[in-house]
């Protein structure tokens, strides 16, 4: 823990301090949309206040202009404390009633480990084959970028698809990327083309042609930064496919128990979900809009019971075959509530504020009226109509 925390500049003693003070500007479809607050919009960190805690009651945190810093877990503490009983009684509620994963991991991690061992295919992949599970050296990596950076396959590529040539599919929709891609992983199949529910069929038979072969697929990962829900649903019920482990980027704020996934349409091929924020006079950088992708809970619903939680990482969930939980050391899929209170969040379109109210001082109905405001609010002042989602609980 310590080295990691020296990679990642994490510190036991807090910085001094308010994420709150810095202003960034919005950006949408290249133009200044409005100015705000850089926390009301972008915010990494831990969601239960009291995860930022050591052994000795010490505040953790990150050197991140969007990271909560020492006052900022201190506002948030005693805001957690101000009524805590109301907070637990909400919160276990809710839980009792929705959660469909039991096992809890009450160990503390580091942010470290969120945005890096439990997002490393191989982590997760090396304890099977310890297990005795086969592995072929295969994948599918729908929203490849260039195949390196950030990608939880790399490791995965590099060693077992490559030694063992295994079938690799990639699929990503950015030329520079895919030119990119080519040069460092020459031996994997890439497409260079949007993928879809309408098309991903015909995509995976390229390299996976028979029904055997979909089957023994060993990873599939989906960060399209839009769409994961309907494409998780496409590869799983309708295609056959059945990997060993599913990697699915969440869009972290929305808590359990809402079911939200953005769904294809013309709309979003038109306006796109990606936005960018500049602070002060850098220039700007890509974030995601508050409605892109899929939240937790979508997943855990739609993929039980074959599939299981069992990791929740910042910002991928991974699943793993439910026939495949014991060899893991599992005896069931985690509590998705626990895990997402207990864990590192990458929040794009939200406040901690708001994240936290949903999860702790709102019940599920007077969650999702919040979060859908906030929602087609944001779409509407923004676009002028409504991207087709689905949401629920």
């Amino acid at each position: 823990q310590a080295n990691l925390a020296q990679v990642f500049g994490e510190h036991r003693h807090g910085m001094e301090g308010s994420v709150d003070v810095l202003q960034a500007t919005l950006f949408v479809a290249g133009q200044p949309a409005t100015t705000l607050r850089l926390s009301d919009y972008r915010f990494e960190g831990f969601v239960h206040p009291e995860a930022y805690l050591d052994e000795h009651g010490r505040a953790l945190t990150l050197r991140s202009p969007w990271a909560e810093q020492h006052h900022d877990v201190k506002e948030g503490l005693a805001w957690l404390r101000s009524n805590r009983t109301r907070h637990k009684r909400i919160f276990r509620r809710k839980a009792s009633r929705f959660r469909l994963g039991s096992e809890v991991n009450a160990s503390q991690r580091l942010p470290a480990y969120f945005r890096n061992v439990a997002l490393n295919a191989s982590f997760w992949i090396e304890q099977l084959q310890a297990a005795g599970v086969g592995i072929q050296g295969s994948y599918i990596n729908l929203g490849a970028a260039d195949g390196v950076s950030d990608d939880p396959l790399h490791a995965f590529a590099m060693q077992d698809v490559r030694l063992a040539s295994g079938p690799a599919l990639a699929v990503e929709a950015q030329e520079a990327l895919c030119a990119r891609h080519r040069e460092e992983l020459p031996w994997v199949t890439l497409v260079c083309q949007r993928v879809s529910t309408r098309n991903l069929g015909a995509l995976v038979q390229r390299v996976f042609p028979t029904e055997s072969a979909r089957e023994e697929v060993d990873v599939l990962k989906v960060d399209v930064d839009s769409f994961e829900g309907p494409l998780i649903e496409e590869a799983i019920q309708r295609q056959g496919l059945r990997p060993k482990l599913l990697l699915v980027e969440v869009n972290a704020g929305i808590p359990p128990p809402l079911q939200y996934a953005l769904l294809d349409s013309p709309q979003l091929e038109r306006f796109g979900t990606e936005v960018s924020l500049a602070i002060g006079d850098n220039a700007p950088m890509e974030v995601n809009a508050p409605f892109a992708g899929v939240s937790v809970s979508y997943l855990v619903r739609r993929l039980a019971p074959h599939y299981g939680l069992l990791e929740l990482g910042s910002p991928d969930a991974v699943f793993v075959r439910t026939d495949l939980l014991s060899a893991l050391g599992r005896k069931a899929p985690l509590d998705e509530f626990q895990a997402f209170a207990r864990g590192w969040v990458d929040v794009h379109g939200f406040s901690r504020h708001q994240l936290r109210r949903w999860l702790f001082e709102l019940d599920e109905v007077e969650a999702l009226g919040e979060f859908h405001n906030h929602l087609t609010d944001w779409m509407l002042s923004r676009f002028g109509t409504m991207l087709p989602f689905t949401l629920g609980v």
